[in-house]
């Protein structure tokens, strides 16, 4: 005889969520003294001042000297080739846009930084390197020369000490 009985229901074993974990710092990694996370915190911030703090330490200063030659340098060649040679020997100009397209960049990452907006970031690289190109008025270039460099040498400066770290 068939009897129709319903059958007992067993309970459907629901698996149990994962709860989010926080990552773990990797054993064989120490953790870091207070002195340490500071100049963490100084390499990567985004602060003028802490950037220039951080570089000047002892122990970055090797790295902060390579910056200020070669972040210097680059505003100082295409300010030189603009205002003294290109008339002269046209094909330089690829040159000088190397030059732009380096500084460029460093001064729009440091003016996004300094600036929380990117169209006034966008309007100080085009203002400054702008005068610096076209500029004829001498003291005007030369100013921005001066800011070129200052800004190219930190922003020099900085990737390889925070590397280093």
């Amino acid at each position: 005889m068939l009897s129709i009985i319903p059958a007992q229901e067993s309970p459907v074993e629901q698996p149990e969520k994962a709860k989010p974990s926080a990552p773990k710092r990797p054993r064989d990694r120490p953790k870091l003294t207070s002195k340490q996370r500071r100049a963490r915190d100084l390499a990567t911030s985004e602060n003028l001042t802490d950037q220039l703090l951080f570089a000047f330490r002892r122990g970055n200063r090797f790295f902060a000297f390579g910056g200020l030659l070669v972040g210097g340098f680059i505003p100082l060649g295409s300010y030189t080739l603009i205002h003294q040679e290109v008339a002269a020997k046209p094909y330089l100009w690829a040159l000088v846009a190397g030059g732009l397209l380096y500084s460029s960049t460093s001064v729009y990452l440091w003016a996004v930084s300094y600036f929380h907006n990117k169209l006034k970031a966008i309007g100080f690289v085009i203002l400054l390197e702008g005068i610096l190109t076209l500029s004829s008025v001498a003291w005007l270039s030369i100013t921005g020369l001066a800011i070129l460099m200052s800004l190219n040498a930190v922003t020099a400066a900085m990737p390889p000490q925070a590397k280093n770290r």
